[in-house]
């Protein structure tokens, strides 16, 4: 292990790479893995067209698991990896699941309700709809 790490005793030494890389990522995994053991994997850039096969092969190389994946550039677009999104997005299926999860997490509640009643009463004056 590097001097660094031992002097420090990280509790996670995480592998970052670029998900856009693709299949290269895996040489860049393999080597640092060769050095430093790390105890799992980020990807980013995984907002795009990525579909995440670096993430199956570091995963094969390393056997360090995937902990997270980067859908933008700020913090909170950082998510917990599911396996199974990937593997949709990989098949061409699509992520609907997370779709879905950001879209709750980006509406408002009330003013959904608020806009539901509008709707049910046909009410598009009031609804910015018209």
């Amino acid at each position: 292990m590097n001097a660094y790490a031992s002097a420090t005793e990280p509790a996670e030494i995480l592998f970052v790479a670029d998900g856009m890389t693709g299949q290269d990522a895996v040489n860049s995994a393999k080597a640092f893995y060769d050095r430093l053991n790390f105890t799992g994997a980020v990807l980013t850039k995984m907002d795009g067209d990525t579909r995440g096969g670096a993430a199956l092969s570091i995963r094969a190389i390393t056997n360090a698991p995937i902990k997270f994946l980067s859908v933008g550039e700020k913090l909170d677009q950082l998510e917990p990896f599911h396996p199974d999104r990937v593997a949709g997005r990989i098949l061409g299926r699509g992520d609907i699941v997370t779709l879905v999860e950001r879209a709750q997490a980006t509406i408002d509640e009330d003013k959904a309700a608020e806009l539901e009643a509008k709707l049910r009463k046909a009410d598009f004056q009031s609804t910015g709809l018209s």
